[in-house]
């Protein structure tokens, strides 16, 4: 029976053993993940991971260390090559290695001694690229950012994780804004293998709802690459081609980019940003409403005043007259200064009922009332009123804004009246 032995002793057995199947450095590629420094002396340690799908744990992993001397003449020797020297998580590399295993704590590890900088793996990154060369081939990519973006969106289709901080950052911001927004949810899973499939259906809950949004909004909070590219999914962006309504996508933070933000209408930065652009928008319009009215009153007011003025300056006149008739004639000057009195009382009546039906009118005009009586606003595929059906051929497509909601409509006949 073999005698007992030390941990030391066994580490030392493990460590030639390892050494003596592996004497000299070797080329490794895998995914660089959970990379740190140690702040002050240079060092850099890592795991290198076997390539995965998203969401799904690698096959294996492998802890690294890069030391300051040893990164140095890397960068050095990348630099000769007209190249940048840089690591980053959640990207593909090849590099040279030396196997070492310590003996006093039993690790494990891979020094890195060389770097591949021609090297170009298929990392998520690279994967992004591929479908958005290929969709934008196909024109998918292109197909929502042709759709007019609402002057007034106010009724928003918002899919995200019930619950998220997301969506209490996005429902927060328009609370704030004072507006009277609509928010219809179609909650979808935001991680994981059911993403593509759940999103796609939320969307499709949006459109079978009677209640038509103007503006779809897409949004989720940072993550890990892993996370995000779960949404790297052409089926989304497919789903997104073929609404009806402009997307907003705004899917992790501002340096994080997703299959969405090519697909959609408007990128967001992050979910507070994707309301602030629907704030702003109905800003827009409401200054454009106050212009507009005090535009109306501006041009009426002046008549108004002017008129008032001369009937008083008549009323005076008048006045001042008839007191220097002889008295003989006070009889009947009184007479006739009461009718005169009567009838400038009826006059100024009148005008007083002129002026305030001119202020209704006035107030008629008002746009946003005069939508809420049937009016429609109609504009072009570029979001410009159109005044005359000379704007307009055949087969153009109009968008034709109300009160609650807009249409989308293609001309079939021009009248000249």
């Amino acid at each position: 029976m073999q005698s007992d032995i030390t941990v030391l002793e066994l580490n030392r057995s493990v460590k030639s053993v390892l050494l003596a199947e592996f004497p000299d450095p070797l080329w490794i590629r895998g995914i660089v993940s959970g990379l740190r420094r140690v702040s002050g002396r240079g060092h850099s340690y890592f795991q290198l991971a076997d390539p995965s799908s998203p969401g799904e744990q690698p096959d294996a992993v492998v802890d690294c260390a890069l030391f300051a001397g040893d990164r140095s003449r890397i960068s050095i020797e990348t630099g000769r090559q007209g190249k940048l020297f840089q690591l980053s998580d959640n990207t593909e590399v090849r590099i040279l290695v030396s196997v070492n295993f310590y003996d006093r704590s039993g690790r494990f590890q891979l020094i890195v001694k060389g770097f591949d900088s021609q090297f170009a793996g298929d990392t998520a990154a690279v994967n992004l690229q591929r479908l958005v060369a290929g969709l934008s081939k196909e024109g998918v990519l292109a197909e929502n950012g042709t759709l007019p973006f609402p002057l007034v969106p106010l009724r928003i289709g918002l899919v995200t994780s019930k619950g998220s901080a997301a969506e209490t950052d996005f429902l927060k911001t328009l609370d704030e804004s004072g507006y009277p927004f609509w928010v219809f949810a179609a909650y979808a899973s935001m991680q994981g293998s059911s993403t593509s499939e759940s999103v796609c259906a939320a969307f499709n809950r949006l459109v079978t709802n009677p209640a038509a949004p103007d503006v779809v909004v897409l949004t989720r909070g940072g993550g890990s690459a892993t996370d995000l590219a779960w949404f790297n999914d052409e089926r989304i962006a497919r789903t997104i081609a073929q609404l009806p309504w402009p997307v907003v996508a705004a899917i992790g933070h501002e340096i994080d980019t997703t299959l969405p933000d090519y697909a959609a209408h408007t990128r967001a930065k992050t979910p507070t940003h994707a309301a602030s652009i629907l704030v702003d928008a109905v800003a827009r319009f409401d200054d454009a409403v106050s212009v507009l009215k005090h535009s109306l009153v501006s041009s009426v007011s002046p008549r108004i005043r002017m008129e008032s003025m001369r009937i008083s300056n008549l009323v005076s006149s008048l006045t001042v007259h008839l007191t220097t008739l002889p008295s003989r004639k006070s009889d009947e000057l009184h007479k006739l200064a009461s009718r005169l009195s009567i009838s400038v009382t009826e006059k100024l009546h009148n005008l007083s009922v002129q002026i305030t039906e001119a202020e209704k009118q006035v107030e008629m005009r008002d746009p946003v009332k005069m939508m809420k009586l049937g009016w429609a606003v109609v504009r072009n595929t570029d979001g410009l009123p159109l005044h005359s059906a000379k704007e307009v051929e055949e087969n153009q497509t109009i968008r034709i804004s109300m009160n609650s909601g807009s249409l989308t409509a293609v001309v079939k006949e021009i009248a000249d009246d």
